[in-house]
């Protein structure tokens, strides 16, 4: 059980998502200590993620829904705003190539954390993994450190798997690569992330 649980965990990093594709934008414009962090700030998040399932918020949830409805909603707008500054910042460096420049270099390590923390603790495809997979594996029987290490498990997984992907994304050779084409790529990823927004609110309100 304890293996089909990680297994499982890298199967939800596998799947691509808003903190697939902010781990990449970060690890391409920033280099792999910012991709890094924001590896691990997505699996800081999971704990958030851990924590209601397992003391009980699911039955919340089921009762007023509109408690995730808004968890939803602000998740929605935090991948909008990344959307929009990934698209404004390119337009920036493309009229502006060394304030561009400059721009990418102040983005910090502490700042990359925070993104990935807020990306996968208001991303609504975490809590419903949570929900799905702890009703599948967990029962009312289950030992609570047993749960507890099921949680840490998918924490692992995601957080290995991400880190992964940023040392992979961030070589040179991608880097560069990036850097000659980065205007289509950062629109192309901001253009992503609010697609997720979009689609999140449109199933929010059509759900």
């Amino acid at each position: 059980m304890f293996l089909q649980i990680f297994l499982i965990g890298i199967l939800s990093g596998l799947s691509p998502g808003p903190d697939f594709f902010l781990v990449m934008k970060n690890s391409l414009g920033f280099g792999r200590r910012l991709g890094i962090a924001t590896a691990l700030g997505i699996a800081s998040a999971l704990f958030v993620h851990i924590t209601y399932t397992i003391l009980g918020f699911t039955y919340i949830i089921e009762k007023f829904p509109s408690i995730f409805i808004t968890i939803k909603l602000a998740g929605s707008l935090y991948l909008l705003w990344l959307g929009f500054h990934a698209i404004k910042s390119v337009k920036q460096n493309k009229e502006q190539s060394g304030t561009g420049s400059k721009a990418r270099m102040d983005k910090n390590v502490k700042q990359g954390f925070r993104e990935g923390f807020i990306c996968n603790v208001l991303n609504p495809k975490a809590a419903l993994f949570f929900l799905s997979v702890f009703s599948q594996f967990i029962s009312a029987d289950t030992a609570s450190w047993v749960r507890w290490i099921y949680g840490t498990e998918i924490v692992i997984a995601v957080g290995l798997w991400f880190t992964f992907i940023s040392t992979v994304i961030s070589y040179q050779k991608f880097r560069t690569f990036y850097e000659r084409y980065s205007h289509w790529f950062d629109r192309g990823l901001g253009a992503i992330l609010i697609y997720f927004a979009v689609f999140i609110v449109y199933s929010t309100i059509h759900g």
